[in-house]
């Protein structure tokens, strides 16, 4: 294979968890092969993946795969997911040939995919690789939610036979089980490791020293949140990655701030956050207490929140007491929790080496 190989990285638009763990990926395998070329495919927002990649690429705004309708940042919308799946598989053909068009225009040597099962077909078809890479796949999100509709069970099984395609289906721990595929590999997780520098990040937001930071990173999706209600404490500050609708002096956001997402996370005392990838990982893997949103019908949270409770710092707060405000308790018992060793984030280079070795450049 030439050095200068090219991948194109197909991202689902459900959220930042799929950026959050291919980039570290796509930046691993920069430092070993410099001359790689990337073309990234996504509804995502271009300015949030160039923020996450090291060098420069080229973007194609594609709808890869239906993103999943939300009432909220933690609340699935049902019956328009039920509807937006049977869409996609309704025009399957014509999605397929319009996905080979995508693959014979960039023409890569490696198709990786997160987590895109259409396209993955159309790669093999293509006589392209073609490398999945998720904690999950759209096919059990799927059937946890439209397993009962008239479609459900043929559109099910279209979407495990296209993820079969995949010459391997990387699950970064802690991933779903996938028994329905017969071509996984488990690798280690996937998490950014900042800088941790509470001192500074107190300097530049003028607070006492014995302040308590809590990041609240709910993901991408717009919510309404019940701020008025939330526990208020003389030496606990609430930071939101954007502006906050609030007047309260203990809310305050950090988009100014000249720190990155990652420095910041490891910076805090605890992070709220409903049950996520991307953030749940760089918590534990930080050192960073989780105080997780309730969320049990999303198909990773059992799964996500014991990985969490054994490798680092995790209370949950139910739905009702969230909105509430009912979590102070929680949030002081989170800090009594005992600090274990965070586990190693080896995941990216693990990956990065099955699409190297897959490339043919060791």
């Amino acid at each position: 294979m030439k050095p200068g190989a090219h991948i194109l990285l197909a991202l689902s638009g459900h959220g930042f968890g799929h950026l959050a763990q291919c980039a570290p990926v796509i930046n691993a395998l920069w430092q070993r092969i410099p001359a790689l070329q990337l073309t990234v495919c996504s509804q995502l927002d271009e300015r949030v993946i160039r923020r996450r990649l090291d060098q420069s690429f080229n973007y194609h705004a594609v709808e890869t795969d239906p993103v999943l309708p939300m009432r909220s940042a933690w609340e699935v919308d049902v019956p328009a997911v039920c509807a937006a799946y049977a869409d996609f598989h309704r025009k399957w053909d014509a999605g397929l040939a319009a996905d080979r068009k995508l693959i014979d225009t960039v023409q890569p040597d490696l198709l990786l995919a997160n987590i895109p099962w259409r396209l993955l077909l159309a790669a093999r078809q293509a006589g392209v690789p073609g490398i999945a890479l998720c904690s999950i796949n759209w096919a059990a999100v799927y059937e946890r939610y439209c397993n009962d509709g008239p479609e459900s069970g043929a559109i099910a099984r279209q979407m495990w036979q296209a993820y079969r395609t995949a010459d391997v289906f990387l699950r970064p721990e802690p991933a779903l089980p996938m028994p329905e595929l017969d071509n996984t590999q488990a690798i280690g997780p996937i998490a950014r490791l900042g800088m941790a520098d509470k001192s500074a990040l107190l300097a530049q937001l003028s607070l006492p020293a014995d302040s308590r930071l809590v990041l609240v990173a709910l993901g991408g999706i717009p919510s309404e949140l019940p701020l008025a209600k939330w526990p208020l404490h003389d030496n606990t500050v609430w930071l939101f990655p954007q502006h906050v609708n609030s007047e309260r002096d203990d809310m305050l956001a950090c988009n100014h701030l000249s720190v990155g997402f990652i420095d910041l996370l490891a910076s805090c005392d605890a992070v709220l956050t409903k049950p996520g990838y991307g953030t749940y990982a760089e918590a534990v893997c930080n050192a960073v207490p989780i105080l997780g949103l309730e969320r049990p019908d999303w198909p990773e949270t059992a799964n996500m929140n014991n990985w969490a409770q054994r490798h680092g710092r995790l209370l949950e707060v139910s739905q009702a007491d969230f909105a509430a405000g009912n979590f102070a308790a929680a949030l002081q018992d989170l800090w009594q929790q005992p600090a274990p060793v965070p586990p190693q984030a080896d995941g990216a280079g693990q990956a990065a080496g099955v699409v190297a070795a897959c490339l043919g450049i060791l």
